[in-house]
């Protein structure tokens, strides 16, 4: 006697708490598409004292808003964190140095920039793609990529199991950040920046990092240290940009004085 066993296929949304991945939910939601899981990556700044890496007023949001919406929706929502954080991965010792011999014995220091960052790739990435790994049968992924996104949907379309529920339904990015509003999930983020992401990299808007200053002093003083510690290969934050997290910590601080002045008059 033959035993087949058919695995039918799942759909899960890999999902930032930004408007395109949360716009794709909706239209999911709306259209009636099957969403059998709506899965996220919280990145860590230090898992030992629960300090989080991502904004702290959009995973909030994510958390204590959208969360329980989808979930009464009837959606299977996760948000999974790595084996690792930012600084372990910060301090952890060079050992077989590639292209710098003197970097063996070193503690690794900042992330480069782009794809060279450790962080996305150890700490939201892999996360995502153990927790993908453990889904039986087959699998297609929602992908939030907007239709005047011509050079990412191009890619898209050369990848299978991927899917733009976006670009089905015609939608702009401008269109889904008002379907975000629309239901009230849009992140609050989107007061400090654009982009969603790890409040510690090199691209974060001043406003991101003054947000983080302002609600955790102590955590922003420390990583400010991080950059003049000994024995680092990489004691730059950002390689890109001549200022040092010092210079970027007094020009902060001159803002939060501008505005406690601001205060005094209003």
């Amino acid at each position: 006697m033959r035993i087949c066993v058919i695995f039918s296929m799942k759909y899960v949304c890999c999902w930032s708490g930004g408007k395109d991945s949360t716009a794709s939910i909706i239209l999911a939601h709306e259209h009636g598409e099957p969403l059998d899981l709506i899965l996220s990556s919280e990145v860590m700044y230090d898992k030992a004292r629960g300090i989080s890496g991502e904004n702290p007023a959009h995973m909030q949001f994510m958390r204590e808003v959208a969360k329980p919406l989808f979930e009464k929706w009837g959606y299977q929502v996760e948000i999974v964190r790595g084996n690792t954080d930012y600084l372990e991965r910060f301090h952890r010792k060079i050992e077989r140095p590639v292209k710098y011999p003197e970097h063996k014995g070193m503690e690794f220091g900042f992330p480069l920039c782009g794809d060279g960052c450790y962080v996305k790739r150890d700490c939201k990435v892999r996360p995502t793609d153990d927790r993908l790994s453990e889904i039986g049968g087959e699998y297609c992924q929602y992908v939030g990529i907007c239709v005047d996104e011509p050079d990412r949907l191009a890619s898209l379309h050369e990848t299978e199991g991927k899917i733009s529920l976006l670009e089905r339904y015609g939608y702009t990015e401008e269109m889904a950040m008002e379907k975000c509003r629309e239901y009230g999930l849009l992140s609050p983020a989107y007061q400090f920046s654009r982009r969603q992401g790890c409040w510690f990299c090199p691209n974060a808007k001043r406003l991101e990092l003054l947000e983080i200053k302002k609600r955790y002093p102590d955590v922003w003083k420390e990583f400010v240290g991080l950059e003049t510690l000994p024995n680092i290969a990489n004691a730059k934050w950002n390689c890109y940009k001549k200022q040092t997290l010092q210079e970027i910590d007094e020009m902060l601080e001159w803002d939060i004085r501008q505005m406690s002045i601001f205060d005094m008059f209003s």
